[in-house]
């Protein structure tokens, strides 16, 4: 008995995690880029061209994206958990309602990209590229900005006292209604970023 269970335990592992995505699903991503709710979970898809690639609610936790175009790619309400975007370039695409919460993004490219309802917890964005963005309606914490570019982008009302924004450009970002740490009120007035009487500034 204790046996089977070390073999059941064995067999798990290698179908849970090693081939944790769908093989067939991989597939049809390499051949018609199209895969809405495939399960490409761990999948290695490092520097693959998947530019207007419709991928909405997949499944596409610890994937390796690093390098990969996914510009105009849709992951509505796709999941990312975990996964690695480093230094990928995904410009105008789609990541309304995605969880992008513990992704190693750094380097990242993110330009006129939606991200309405999207959710970043834990994230690494740090030397990231973020332009044109619309935070207001997205969950960030605990998220590491440090060294990154936020120009043109709306962070109104978000609660970022817990996350880093050490050596940002925050050219021409607004920050209105938002709560941060004194350190980073100061970043924000020295580089002209707009702020607000409804801006807390606290000690954390």
């Amino acid at each position: 008995m204790r046996r089977f269970l070390v073999v059941a335990g064995v067999i798990f592992f290698i179908n849970g995690y090693l081939l944790a995505f769908d093989k067939d699903d991989l597939e049809v991503l390499k051949k018609e880029k199209d895969c809405i709710a495939c399960d490409l979970r761990d999948a290695n898809l490092s520097g693959f061209n998947l530019k207007g690639a419709d991928l909405s609610e997949a499944d596409l936790r610890g994937a390796d994206l690093s390098g990969a175009n996914l510009v105009k790619t849709n992951f509505y309400s796709a999941n990312l958990e975990g996964a690695k975007l480093i230094d990928t370039n995904a410009r105008f695409s789609n990541f309304k309602k995605a969880n992008l919460s513990h992704t190693v993004s750094q380097g990242l490219v993110f330009k006129g990209t939606i991200l309405s309802g999207a959710k970043i917890v834990d994230a690494d964005f740090s030397g990231a590229r973020l332009w044109n963005l619309d935070l207001r309606r997205t969950t960030i914490k605990h998220t590491n900005f440090k060294g990154a570019a936020i120009a043109i982008c709306k962070l109104d009302g978000l609660d970022l006292r817990d996350s880093i924004l050490e050596d940002a450009i925050l050219w021409k970002s607004s920050f209105e209604g938002s709560i941060l740490t004194k350190e980073e009120c100061k970043l924000v007035k020295k580089q002209g970023a707009k702020i607000s009487k409804d801006t807390k500034c606290i000690n954390y």
